[in-house]
């Protein structure tokens, strides 16, 4: 009765195997997904003087389509900063907002980075919005203009002074 048993399981197995092998499954695209970690020093200007300074961490993740830029605080996790950059429009969202390429010229400071920074204003305006915001696809976030409240610049090293020419440049 055993052995059986054992041909029938080998059987259906056997059998059950050339089924999968003969089958023809469609290759399922991954979209690949690289992260990459830096640094960045936020300052924050309500006037022309700025706050104390916070250090980030900034992950990029990118994939074939979009770019998540994530600002961690390192010492509260409430002034976390998202933003996404979808390649394919070139428009870039932070919270419910969308941003797109404006035609004024772009910003180049070698010292914070080899390529320009492109300002982006809001693709629908509207009173107390954020905008507009210095950003390259490499680097990430520069500069966030709001006229209504605080200015935020995210640079590499604490240097003050470039950092109020990058809030001096939000406007131009």
């Amino acid at each position: 009765m055993s052995l059986i048993l054992i041909g029938i399981l080998i059987f259906i197995g056997t059998s059950m195997g050339e089924k999968v092998d003969n089958y023809d499954f469609a290759e399922k695209k991954i979209a690949k997904t690289e992260s990459r970690i830096e640094k960045r020093i936020l300052f924050v200007f309500h006037t022309e003087i700025a706050k104390p300074i916070m250090e980030y961490e900034l992950v990029i993740s990118d994939n074939d389509s979009i770019t998540k830029y994530y600002y961690r605080n390192l010492n509260n996790k409430e002034k976390n900063m998202k933003f996404y950059y979808n390649k394919a429009s070139e428009q870039l969202t932070f919270t419910f907002d969308k941003f797109i390429l404006s035609h004024k010229i772009e910003y180049q400071n070698q010292e914070i980075h080899e390529s320009n920074f492109g300002n982006y204003i809001l693709k629908e305006s509207y009173d107390d919005a954020t905008g507009p915001l210095l950003f390259n696809p490499e680097y990430g976030i520069l500069g966030i203009g709001n006229s209504y409240g605080p200015q935020f610049v995210y640079l590499p090293n604490s240097n003050l002074e470039l950092a109020k020419e990058v809030i001096n440049e939000l406007y131009k």
